[in-house]
């Protein structure tokens, strides 16, 4: 149930990766969105489980490189950008076959992986809910099907509602979303690289 809730937690759409995944949903399709959420949520649960059984080495790990992690994920979130932006819209009336999908999921993920400062996030949410002074063997597999569990029920949640919502959404409005989540995603871009500048 911790696990759950950290989930549901880490899921709140709110950085570049969740905008990225919504406007995803309203323009290509609900599994194009859900898919892509699955990506992000896959990587909770790579570095949800990295906390909890390597904490203290993983914090150095993450300190010693984390100048070169964020430039690339500054890199990867300026790149998505402009092609949202630049990018011809076009609203898709049927779902992607199976290989958009896998690309949709990996391209999350990775671009998710290059941002393990998550694991900062999961420490403070271990900490409040107890999970820390936890010694279960089976912990790490419960904590990491909890996170999974919880995040993909709540962008199951978010695409379907999404979804169906664009469906009384005009395509001039559709449009300006897709080129508002490119100019989310190279602020945040940009942002993550000026922060590397004046560390």
């Amino acid at each position: 149930m911790k696990g759950i809730l950290t989930g549901f937690i880490l899921s709140l759409p709110l950085g570049p990766i969740g905008i990225y995944c919504m406007e995803k949903t309203l323009v290509e399709g609900e599994k194009e969105g859900f898919f892509s959420a699955l990506g992000m949520v896959s990587v909770d649960v790579v570095y949800g489980i990295l906390a909890y059984l390597f904490l203290n080495q993983v914090e150095v790990l993450i300190l010693t490189y984390e100048t070169y992690l964020k430039f690339i994920l500054g890199i990867c979130l300026i790149v998505m950008g402009y092609k949202k932006f630049k990018s011809n819209f076009e609203v898709k009336q049927l779902e992607n076959e199976g290989e958009g999908i896998i690309k949709n999921f990996f391209t999350c993920f990775l671009v998710t992986l290059a941002n393990p400062t998550t694991v900062f996030i999961f420490v403070a949410i271990f900490t409040t809910l107890g999970i820390v002074e936890d010694n279960s063997k089976f912990l790490p597999l419960e904590l990491g099907g909890g996170i999974f569990m919880g995040g993909a029920f709540m962008w199951f949640i978010i695409t379907y509602i999404l979804y169906h919502w664009r469906k009384k959404i005009e395509l001039s409005t559709l449009e300006k979303i897709t080129k508002s989540c490119g100019l989310v995603l190279l602020f945040f871009g940009a942002l993550t690289l000026f922060t590397l500048y004046y560390h």
